[in-house]
């Protein structure tokens, strides 16, 4: 239920307009360059809103958690910082951090009367926030089709005739039909057992997307085509939470890869370990798996972006999986300390392990020269330019790789996909011809 307006008032007047923490003190109002008047502050509960959040074990009614005796005003960070560690900052010391602070204002505005306000405006900086998502530069235009009397996938798979170089061949059984990317017309296409002496059908993507049921399974073969990939970079899926993770090579034995990091040219980063106690340097009764949740987002107007979300996978011995009872604490422990710098570093790990450093992921379906049925994702990240206070001098730190800029490899695929691209259009121009026994 939310807080009401009075009490938010007593808050707001009761703290000063300053937070809480000790030693903070940081003004929690600013004027933008506009001239308007932006609230910085963020009303913390001291016992927790809800029975399931930090320090939500008490007696206290609904009602109760959302009155000012049970709110403290912190700026944001600190706000998250008690949140993230509970233990460190529970219900007594929160309260005694109220009262010291209302006193203190109390003390002050006593001393000096009608003085002039103490209130200082934060100055705006302009700066450009990084997000997780990643543009998609190009999507397969076309979906292909063939009546299918197989009815699981395993068949489907035993009847696949080779792969070219790099191809990917992902599929799906839907109403009696194998729908693919791969142009089922195409001699050397790996569907052409199945695809032989039947009738074919061909739709645009955009007429998949604009049905709802198609569209999930557009969708759906995209994620298909995410399995080969990541299964190319040695990622296991977990079906479950639909998320990709590090396996060790050798069971029981930790995992290191090599990547590109923020500030650097090169770097490894534990990818399977278990972690181990401060106190004892023992190690714990788990292990940890750097793992990642990847989902195509259509964002209108023909595009498209592929969102990268951190995750951590846990077992018991780097093998066998702990029960998800058992996994909530612990990931939520790990994840609670990142901050903005720790996210943004996490994800730019995974866009730079899919990605092989390189300027862009392709996912073919089909020879690069012929066709352009195929995915390109960029890896720079997609950004804004904003006017904000900014974060905490702690953790506002450069980030210098942005992007990776093309080597003489990289420049060839992209201009041999250039090709295939004006060879493509020719092809495209074909589709409104009538008598195509092909469709």
């Amino acid at each position: 239920m939310p807080i009401p307006i009075s009490q938010q008032r007593v808050l707001f007047q009761r703290s000063g307009n300053r937070c809480a923490f000790p030693d903070c003190g940081r003004v929690l109002t600013a004027t933008s360059p506009s001239g308007e008047t932006v609230v910085l502050g963020e009303m913390a509960h001291i016992v927790g809103e809800s029975p399931d959040g930090p320090r939500g074990d008490s007696s206290l009614t609904p009602d109760e958690r959302n009155r000012y005796e049970n709110l403290i005003l912190l700026c944001n960070t600190h706000h998250q910082l008690i949140d993230s560690q509970p233990q460190t900052y529970p219900v007594e010391r929160l309260r005694a951090m109220k009262e010291d602070h209302e006193s203190r204002i109390e003390k002050l505005l006593a001393r000096y009367g009608n003085a002039p306000s103490i209130r200082e405006d934060v100055p705006y900086v302009e700066e450009t926030i990084h997000s997780n998502l990643l543009p998609v530069v190009s999507m397969p235009p076309f979906v292909f089709g063939v009546p299918c009397e197989l009815r699981s996938e395993r068949e489907v798979t035993e009847e696949l005739a080779p792969l070219r170089a790099g191809e990917m061949a992902p599929f799906i059984l839907r109403e009696g039909m194998l729908w693919v990317f791969q142009d089922l017309v195409d001699p050397g296409n790996p569907f052409r057992n199945l695809a032989r002496g039947l009738s074919r059908e061909r739709y645009t993507s955009e007429e998949w997307w604009q049905d709802p049921d198609r569209f999930r399974w557009y969708v759906e073969l995209l994620n298909r085509a995410n399995n080969k990939l990541t299964g190319r970079r040695n990622l296991m899926l977990d079906r479950e939470h639909r998320r990709y993770y590090f396996r060790p090579t050798e069971p029981g034995q930790p995992l290191e890869v090599e990547y590109r990091p923020l500030n650097r040219e090169k770097a490894r980063r534990n990818a399977v370990w278990q972690p181990m106690s401060t106190r004892t340097g023992e190690g714990h009764g788990y292990w940890l798996h750097r793992a990642v949740s990847l989902r195509y987002l259509y964002l209108g107007d023909r595009s498209w972006c592929l969102s990268i979300r951190p995750e951590f996978h846990v077992t018991k011995d780097g093998v066998e999986p702990l029960e998800s009872k058992k996994i909530g604490a612990k990931v939520t422990k790990k994840k609670s300390r990142m901050f903005n710098y720790d996210l943004l570093a996490e994800v730019n790990f995974w866009r730079d392990y899919l990605g092989g450093s390189s300027p862009r992921i392709v996912l073919p379906f089909g020879q690069p020269e012929k066709t352009r049925q195929r995915v390109v994702i960029s890896t720079t990240l997609m950004h804004a330019d904003v006017c904000w206070p900014g974060i905490p001098e702690q953790h506002a730190k450069p980030y210098k790789n942005v992007g990776y800029q093309d080597d003489l490899f990289t420049w060839a695929e992209e201009a041999q996909r250039d090709g295939a691209d004006e060879y493509a259009d020719g092809w495209e121009d074909d589709l409104d011809v009538e008598d195509d026994d092909d469709y």
